[in-house]
């Protein structure tokens, strides 16, 4: 049954059609897409489980677009939320994002730029819902659609829980009749279960695609030298692009080096690069100049290159969800691609260790909490939706502290919802103008070296009157022939005037407050928070024991973790394997009596035969001659028949 409300929808069935067309110029949509498409223009309740590379995002933006109104998205990564921002923007669509590191101002500004404007979509990070402000204000907007982008995330049993998306129970009791759209690529049986009754999906209508992905082959080995191994399968494939996944930033360096070195043109990417870098580095390989990228699990987000013949494992995550989505990215244009993990002695161990790691004693992380309050001076009782600026090497160097440490502290202070920690916290500058045309060109005459700058500025940055806009650095520096010394002088001076409004550049991460500062005896630790996430952390780890150990079908095992009925493959190693060893004795003796009619050496059996069949073929031709139906004379073997 349809959803009655006050939002009106469009009602021609080809509207969708038209959409992706227009925006994103496909005469047709992907399996399902379409189905879930309409679902949500109609105004259903809709959870649609679609495996990566199958176009989620497009769910719930071609409704967004179709349906009058706000589309409201809740994502969990600022990185994720710039890239689809920017997106829609390229293709003329009106969207804005809050994230942290914005001004109360430049929030303030967004909101109202939503609420009176014609923006059509508006993302924001789940802990955002806490604000009553942004609360307040998201009351008075008409919201057309509700989506929530990595669903995933609100179930404790998800791979990547976030408390906060719990919160978003409070967008239904403000906009009761706006239906809500929940997409994410991966979920087993209990996830799905909380998504529903976490997010209030009523009636709703579920769409599920196919985990299988019959054109990817799902190996693994377990090696004694696993950089050897690697090497030997990347030269294999060295005319193709690819992707190489590692656990450690440290890895992904040395990974590269080795490619480099054995003349295969490779390159790293984790996290902790600049905005420029992850920028040059993901196009120098989505445009081919880069064959292998060599990355953590912070390169594939919201990247859809088609043509990926390969996707090699040398480091394996401690999820099959997290394994599944890494994988996934081989093979898109639906061409045969393989997917390998390297397993070296040790590496079970070395995984669940790491886990062990991700929880570490309450005590340590109220440590932790103590040590990052002392560092950016927040007094107890204040703090509370600020945002800070925390670089975390220099703070882990003052205090004097392991850094794996800090890191799972802060972890378990998001599940604390304690704070929020945002690694990729990178902006450029970013301002407006705070004045009128009048007060500007008064400025301008009075400081004639300024107005090229500000003329510039004015001509090429549209809506910097009204909005803060992301100022192109590179752009003005080319085109006044400035410093970037000279233009930061310039631009303070313009600031420190009162002329315009600056939210300056940053590459460090921050931190965000969730709560005000506690003092040291009021900061509880939940222990039934630490044990839950400790036990589904162990629940996965083997589930991924399971799957690199099993001689079970790589792809049978995965569907059925997703709740789906799997099928043999045919093509993982354990399926091949399997083919090999269908060779009966009694198939291979009476190869070896035919082909022996004539004389025939040892070697020249072995290679018609197969290396795999040696020992059989040694026993066979033992058994055989003790049988008298073959002999063998100075290395070679005759048939003894007449």
């Amino acid at each position: 049954m349809v959803r009655s409300g006050t939002i009106k929808v469009q009602t021609d069935l080809s509207k969708s059609l038209e959409i992706l067309e227009k925006y994103w110029g496909y005469p047709s949509f992907r399996p399902l897409q379409q189905e879930i498409v309409e679902s949500a223009i109609y105004g259903h309740d809709t959870l649609a489980l679609l495996p990566t590379g199958g176009g989620k995002s497009v769910c719930f933006q071609v409704p967004g677009l179709a349906r009058e109104g706000v589309c409201l998205v809740i994502s969990p990564l600022i990185a994720l939320m710039e890239d689809q921002v920017l997106n829609l923007r390229k293709k003329g669509i009106k969207a804005e994002m809050i994230v942290s590191g914005m001004s109360l101002r430049e929030i303030d500004i967004v909101l109202d730029n939503v609420r009176f404007g014609n923006t059509k979509f508006l993302y924001t990070s789940p802990e955002r819902l806490k604000s009553r402000l942004f609360l307040e204000r998201v009351k008075q907007m008409n919201l057309g659609l509700i989506a929530v982008d990595e669903a995933h995330c609100i179930s404790q049993w998800g791979y990547d829980f976030r408390p906060a998306y719990l919160d978003i129970t409070n967008l239904r009791a403000l906009h009761p009749e706006t239906p809500v759209i929940a997409v994410t690529a991966t979920a087993t049986e209990r996830v799905k279960e909380d998504i529903v009754h976490y997010l209030q999906l009523t009636k709703h209508r579920y769409f599920e695609g196919d985990f299988s992905r019959k054109n990817l082959s799902y190996e693994v080995y377990h090696v004694e030298n696993k950089e050897q191994a690697l090497l030997y399968m990347a030269n294999k494939f060295r005319e193709h692009s690819g992707i190489i996944y590692c656990q450690t930033r440290k890895s992904t360096k040395q990974v590269a080096l080795l490619m480099r070195s054995n003349g295969i043109t490779a390159d790293f990417y984790h996290g902790g690069l600049t905005r420029e870098q992850r920028t040059a580095k993901q196009n120098n390989w989505l445009q081919g100049k880069t064959k292998v990228i060599v990355a953590t699990n912070a390169f594939g987000m919201g990247i859809d290159k088609p043509d990926v013949r390969y996707v090699f494992h040398y480091e394996f995550p401690d999820s099959l969800e997290a394994f599944y989505q890494e994988a996934g990215r081989a093979g898109r244009d639906g061409l045969p691609s393989r997917t390998m993990a390297f397993i070296g002695e040790g590496d079970l161990s070395e995984i669940e260790r790491k886990v062990q790691l991700r929880f570490p004693d309450p005590e340590e992380v109220k440590m932790v909490y103590r040590a990052i309050c002392n560092y950016l001076q927040i007094a107890i009782g204040s703090g509370k939706e600020e945002s800070f600026p925390f670089d975390i090497g220099a703070f882990i160097k003052r205090y004097n502290l392991d850094a794996v440490s800090v890191f799972n502290a802060l972890k378990i202070l998001e599940l604390n919802e304690n704070l929020v920690f945002s690694e990729n916290a990178l902006h450029y500058t970013r301002m407006r103008f705070a004045v009128g045309n009048k007060p500007l060109y008064n400025f301008q005459i009075k400081h004639e070296n300024l107005d090229p700058l500000i003329a510039m500025i004015c001509r090429t940055h549209p809506g910097v009157f009204d909005n803060y806009v992301e100022l192109d650095e590179q752009g003005l520096l080319r085109q006044l022939r400035l410093t970037k010394q000279e233009l930061y002088r310039q631009l303070q001076f313009i600031e420190s005037n009162g002329i315009a409004e600056f939210n300056w550049r940053s590459e460090i991460p921050r931190v965000t407050f969730l709560q005000e500062r506690l003092p040291d005896d009021y900061l509880t630790i939940s222990p039934k928070v630490l044990k839950t996430r400790k036990n589904v952390a162990f629940e996965k780890f083997e589930k991924v024991r399971q799957y690199l150990t099993e001689k079970t079908c790589r792809s049978i095992l995965l569907v059925n973790y997703f709740g789906q009925k799997g099928e043999k493959c045919g093509i993982c190693d354990v399926c091949r394997a399997d083919k090999k060893k269908a060779v009966s004795d009694d198939d291979l003796c009476q190869l070896i009596l035919d082909y022996t009619q004539e004389a025939k050496s040892i070697s020249e059996l072995k290679q018609l035969i197969g290396a795999r069949h040696e020992m059989a073929l040694k026993r066979l031709i033992l058994t055989l001659t003790d049988e008298g139906k073959v002999h063998v004379q100075e290395g070679k073997i005759r048939n003894s028949a007449p």
